[in-house]
């Protein structure tokens, strides 16, 4: 039943007032004074307040001011009752200030009465619209919870906050099992020392809770008859409520929500509840999921630094040992070659040298890639021509096969750009080797340099500039569709490629990044069984830097003689 506030001097009036309304089922509180009446509505929030007007040190009309001034009264119904003879200038100045109504002692008890329950009516429909408002708002932001962050604490504040806005209880906590304890998430609201004991509690030793999850139901009632009199909890709360987190029939933990004052907790507000630990519970789930995917995920990085500072290390030492049997095969062949008796192992030391070449080869693909996984791997940008640079190294890969001709088509317009000469090498010498060897039938490699402002398929994120384009095309086997894509991912080999081609799956890779840490793009045209095009742009410098650097570099250099 609804708590009624009765304030007035004269406890004559008071006496009447008070076995009027309890006599009709009213809960009812009194005081005689203004500052009293202020302090009872704001820590007993009454549903209603019965207020003379004429009262000594503060009268009526400055405590319904003060009232309707502080949030937590505001929205409580006032009636101002007064003796004096009606003076329709003191009622507007009640109604205004921001009482309900305004009643002319003797009054009709019938009629005091339809007006409290008029007004009680009113405040229980306003009530209901706010609470379920506020539930409304606690929930979607507990839903909003669950999908704007995956980070378990944060997660638990905020289903927390939500929970307790929603049911307007002081107190409350998330405790998640692990193995046989429940550990807290979040607690907010209870004193230091309470908290501090139930940072990790056994399963054990609170029973409550343990029922909760066992029977998959809440639990609810004064903490001193649930817990026992000695309870921290029985000390600071007069009502909690347990509630399991349920994920998919499986007990996750308990939210628990607790308030000073002694209140129901009826059908209604436990369902609402029920829909509050189901959020909560999927929140929870999906964040410690995260939590452990990506826990997961640093273990592998660890594991993956590890692993390339191993091959990095393996491809150093490896190289040293590799290099004496290159020198050393080299040796032996040159003598072979002199003595007429040693020419049937001359072919055996080439394939010695071959093998220690390939090897080699292997080994700074691996320690590049390894470099690359470290962030260890720099180049070394100086103002180059690209023309000249892929003409130099097109000569040197045409004198190590005898099935392909290399053509070129570049122009004698030089193509400066800022390039590491020796990783861009070492990209035109991927391109073109995989070029020849990925056309087993042999066939003629094409190779064009030239400038473009519109060079094919650019990334929409690179600004509009001139580039250098350099394009190689054979006309091998190709490349699936399907495999394109992850053509220049680490160890990846396109299925028609395995088996009868030997390789790694680095060399794409490693191109893909020398290209990209030059400011440039890769990218391939294929077609299985029709052969493919790759092509590179890199970001050419501005005229009057390229023209200067064009110059310098054809100027000859005078030595310390002045010659």
């Amino acid at each position: 039943m609804a708590t009624i506030l009765v304030v007035d001097d004269q406890p004559d009036n008071l006496y009447v007032l008070q076995r009027l309304l309890k006599g009709h089922g009213y809960t009812v509180m009194t005081a005689e004074r203004g500052a009293q009446a202020l302090e009872l509505a704001e820590t007993r929030q009454p549903d209603l307040v019965l207020l003379d007007v004429m009262m000594p040190e503060m009268d009526g009309f400055e405590v319904v001011q003060r009232l309707r001034a502080n949030a937590a009264t505001q929205s409580i119904p006032v009636v101002l009752l007064t003796a004096n003879a009606p003076d329709e200038r003191l009622k507007i100045q009640g109604l205004n200030l921001g009482a309900d109504e305004y009643l002319t002692q003797p009054i009709n008890n019938n009629e005091l009465l339809a007006r409290v329950r008029a007004l009680l009516r009113t405040k229980q429909a306003q009530d209901a619209l706010v609470r379920r408002n506020t539930q409304l708002a606690a929930l979607l932001d507990i839903v909003q919870a669950s999908t704007s962050t995956l980070d378990l604490g944060e997660v638990g504040q905020r289903l927390l906050a939500g929970a307790l806005a929603a049911t307007g209880m002081d107190m409350g906590g998330i405790w998640l099992l692990e193995g046989a304890e429940l550990v807290a998430l979040a607690q907010v609201g209870f004193p230091a020392e309470v908290s501090a004991a139930r940072e990790r509690v056994p399963l054990a030793e609170t029973q409550v809770s343990a029922q909760a999850m066992l029977e998959q139901q809440p639990i609810y009632g004064a903490p001193r008859e649930l817990y026992g009199p000695e309870h921290p909890l029985a000390r600071v709360a007069e009502t909690i409520v347990v509630l399991p987190l349920l994920h998919r029939g499986e007990s996750l933990g308990v939210l628990q929500l607790a308030t000073r004052q002694a209140r129901q907790v009826d059908a209604e507000e436990l369902a609402f509840l029920g829909a509050i630990v189901n959020a909560a519970a999927t929140a929870v789930q999906n964040a410690r999921l995260y939590a452990e995917s990506n826990r997961h995920r640093q273990e592998l990085e660890l594991l993956d630094r590890e692993k390339d500072e191993f091959i990095s290390i393996i491809s150093h030492e490896l190289k040293n040992p590799l290099a004496s049997i290159k020198g050393y095969a080299g040796l032996l062949q040159r003598r072979a070659k002199k003595d007429p008796t040693l020419q049937s192992a001359v072919k055996g030391l080439e394939v010695i040298e071959q093998q220690a070449n390939r090897m080699s080869a292997l080994l700074d693909q691996l320690r590049d890639v390894s470099q690359i996984g470290m962030d260890r791997f720099m180049i070394e940008p100086v103002p180059l021509d690209l023309t000249q640079l892929t003409q130099r190294v097109a000569l040197d890969m045409q004198a190590t096969t005898t099935s392909h001709e290399i053509l070129l088509n570049i122009g004698a317009e030089p193509l400066m750009a800022l390039i590491d000469e020796f990783r861009m090498s070492q990209v035109l010498s991927n391109l073109i080797s995989n070029a020849i060897k990925y056309s087993p039938a042999g066939g003629p490699v094409e190779i064009e340099v030239y400038r473009s402002a519109t060079p094919p398929h650019q990334p929409l994120e690179l600004m509009a500039r001139e580039w250098a384009v350099v394009t190689v095309r054979d006309h091998g086997i190709g490349i699936p569709k399907e495999a394109q894509e992850r053509l220049f991912q680490r160890f990846f080999r396109a299925p028609n490629a395995k088996g009868g081609i030997s390789g790694m799956g680095l060399g794409l890779y490693i191109t893909r990044e020398i290209v990209q840490r030059h400011g440039g793009y890769i990218w391939v045209e294929s077609a299985e069984g029709q052969g493919s095009t790759f092509g590179v742009a890199l970001p050419l410098l501005d005229e009057a830097a390229a023209a200067a650097t064009h110059t310098a570099l054809a100027e000859p250099v005078a030595d310390a003689t002045g010659r």
